[in-house]
């Protein structure tokens, strides 16, 4: 397939702490997208990795650090052509945007990411997530690709800005209407983060008990305007997305 193929995916890149998932689920959850989370596709990528013969840590500073782009890249043309897909994560580079009108990376000063990361990680900050900064900061200077500073904007006034600058593509793009389809889309997502969270607690290197790990996942309700998480423990997550959705709602939706 060509690249041309990838002109139904909407990019959304940036650092660590950037806000990149929380715009991206809000985004698709309101516009009736398909979410595509690069981080949910960790461990898949992994074995896809080794198999091919690329050496890849199991823990410490280099288990990250391997090209993803080309399997990124293969998840989304495997996709269906319709609706637009919102693509989004940390391996995204500008590299792999094919149309720049259809893709912009969530920039926080360096201050602002260190904040916002010392708050998700009170134990510490991986060191692998503070690198991300420099290396993109120089990727976007020679970039065509639209950059958000999102230092001064709330979560709501981030979506309102990435909404304007994907307003044509959203306007002109197929996205899903009905209840059915909004909610399956909602169930793709949950069954990709169910694969995320529960592909490592089941290792014998990342030994976690499944019983007791709480992740969030989001409502199955499919209205629009729900923007609601559901946390759940992971074998209750696994649990549910066994049974037809909608299975993970929040509390009266």
């Amino acid at each position: 397939m060509g690249d041309m193929e990838l002109s139904n995916v909407l990019w959304i890149g940036g650092p660590a702490g950037a806000g990149k998932t929380t715009v991206a689920r809000k985004l698709a959850r309101r516009h009736g997208l398909r979410w595509y989370n690069s981080d949910s596709r960790t461990w898949i990528h992994r074995e896809r990795a080794r198999a091919a013969g690329v050496p890849v840590p199991d823990r410490g500073p280099a288990h990250n650090l391997y090209d993803r782009a080309p399997m990124i890249v293969d998840d989304l043309r495997a996709l269906p052509a319709s609706p637009l897909v919102v693509a989004e994560g940390g391996p995204i580079s500008p590299a792999m945007v094919t149309v720049p009108g259809r893709a912009v990376w969530l920039m926080p000063s360096r201050e602002v990411q260190h904040e916002r990361l010392r708050r998700r990680h009170p134990e510490g900050v991986p060191a692998y997530y503070l690198q991300t900064w420099d290396r993109l900061t120089t990727m976007l200077a020679d970039s065509p690709v639209t950059t958000l500073v999102v230092d001064d904007l709330t979560e709501e006034e981030t979506l309102a800005e990435v909404e304007r600058i994907f307003a044509s593509a959203l306007a002109g793009g197929l996205t899903a209407t009905s209840v059915e389809e909004r909610r399956a889309l909602v169930r793709y997502g949950n069954d990709a983060l169910v694969t995320q969270h529960a592909g490592p607690l089941t290792r014998p290197e990342v030994p976690v008990d499944t019983s007791t790990v709480v992740r969030t996942f989001d409502c199955e309700c499919a209205d629009p305007e729900c923007t609601a998480l559901v946390d759940l423990i992971v074998a209750d997550a696994v649990a549910a997305v066994a049974e037809p959705a909608p299975s993970i709602l929040a509390a009266g939706h």
